[in-house]
C-alpha cells in the first residue's frame, strides 16, 4: 500500500454503500491506506466493517461529530503526507488514487479537486468557487463530464466528498471548523487554506461516482435547516471582509433561494436553520476583518446567474 496517502471516510450508517466504497478503494491501482471515522453508528456497521476489511484503519466514535469533527479526527491520527477525503457514497474509479497523485505531484499544490460524477453521468462537483458574496458553487454540476474542461478549471479548494490535501497544510490551519456540522465546511476550510497561501490544483483524468445527498435527502427539511445554519456561519465569520454591497448581495440571493427552497422542497428548512445559527451566535462577537483575506479567489458572477446556478440544483 502506499504510506504517502490515507483516504478518511467519515461514516454515519448505510453500511451497504460504505462497502461499495471500500471495495473500490481495494481495485485501486495504487492501494492507499484507508480509516474508516465511524460517527457513531446506528447500524450494524461497527460489526461489519472491522472483520470484512481487517487492513482498514476503524475509528469508532462514541458519539456524533458531524462531518467536521469526524473528518479531523481522522485527520489529527493519520500518519500519512497526504489525505484523500471521500463520501461513503462514492465509487471511485481505479485509477483515482494515482491521478490524485499524479496531480500533487505535478502541481506543487496542497489541495487537489478530484471530480463527483452523478449515476446518470453528468458532474456533481468538480472543485468548489465562491462568488463576491461567498456563496458557492459546485464547478461544473450538470455539466457532462469532459477531462479537457476540468484541466482547465482553477478551483478555490476541492469539494470535500472527494478531495487530497496535504496533511501539514491542514493542521496549520486548525481542520475544519467544528461549529459547522456539515455542509459548507469545505468552502470554509478551502477560504482558510486560501488564506494560508495554499494552492489547489485538478485531477482532470479520474472521478467517483456519487449518489448526492444518499444520508441527509436531496431537499429534505434537515439538510436544508444545516445547509442554512452553515451558510448563516460563513457570514458571521468573514462578514467584516466584505463590502456592504457584497453582504446585501448575498441576502439578496440567499432570500430567493429560500424562497425556491420553500416553493419546490416543500419546507422552510434554510431560514429555520439561520434562525437557529443566529440564535447560538448572537451573545458572541464576530471575528474582525482577515488581513489575508485578499488572496481568497472570489468570482464576479451575476445575481441572475449566481441565483441561476443555486436553484438549478432544485431541478
Amino acid at each position: 500500500m502506499a504510506g504517502d496517502v490515507e483516504v478518511l471516510i467519515a461514516h454515519r450508517n448505510n453500511v451497504e454503500q460504505l462497502r461499495r466504497c471500500l471495495d473500490a478503494l481495494a481495485a485501486q491501482t495504487v492501494r492507499p491506506d484507508v480509516c474508516v471515522i465511524d460517527d457513531d453508528s446506528t447500524d450494524e456497521t461497527p460489526h461489519v466493517i472491522p472483520v470484512a476489511y481487517p487492513d482498514v484503519r476503524y475509528l469508532r466514535l462514541d458519539r456524533n461529530l458531524g462531518f467536521s469533527g469526524a473528518n479531523n479526527q481522522g485527520i489529527r491520527s493519520s500518519g500519512a503526507e497526504w489525505v484523500v477525503l471521500l463520501n461513503n457514497d462514492t465509487v471511485p474509479e481505479p485509477n483515482f488514487i494515482e491521478a490524485l497523485r499524479d496531480g500533487w505531484s505535478r502541481s506543487g499544490a496542497d489541495m487537489v479537486a478530484a471530480t463527483l460524477r452523478k449515476p446518470a453521468g453528468a458532474v456533481d462537483s468538480a472543485g468548489i468557487e465562491v462568488d463576491r458574496s461567498l456563496v458557492a458553487f459546485d464547478l461544473l454540476h450538470g455539466r457532462p463530464y469532459d477531462a479537457g474542461e476540468v484541466a482547465r478549471l482553477e478551483p478555490l479548494a476541492p469539494c470535500a466528498g472527494a478531495g487530497a490535501y496535504r496533511r501539514e497544510a491542514l493542521l496549520d490551519v486548525g481542520g475544519f471548523d467544528e461549529a459547522m456540522f456539515a455542509y459548507l465546511e469545505d468552502v470554509e476550510l478551502g477560504i482558510r487554506l486560501r488564506m494560508a497561501g495554499a494552492r489547489c490544483a485538478v485531477a482532470p483524468d479520474t472521478f467517483a461516482w456519487h449518489e448526492h445527498s444518499a444520508f441527509w435527502g436531496s431537499g429534505s427539511a434537515r439538510k436544508n435547516r444545516r445547509m442554512g445554519d452553515s451558510r448563516g456561519y460563513l457570514y458571521w465569520k468573514y462578514g467584516r471582509d466584505l463590502t456592504l454591497r457584497e453582504r446585501a448581495r448575498g441576502w439578496v440571493v440567499d432570500g430567493v433561494v429560500y424562497a425556491g427552497q420553500i416553493a419546490i422542497d416543500r419546507n422552510a428548512g434554510a431560514p429555520q436553520g439561520r434562525l437557529e445559527g443566529w440564535r447560538r451566535r448572537r451573545a458572541q462577537t464576530a471575528p474582525g476583518g482577515h488581513p489575508e483575506f485578499a488572496r481568497v479567489p472570489r468570482q464576479d458572477v451575476s445575481v441572475r446567474e449566481a441565483l441561476r446556478r443555486r436553484l438549478g440544483r432544485r431541478r
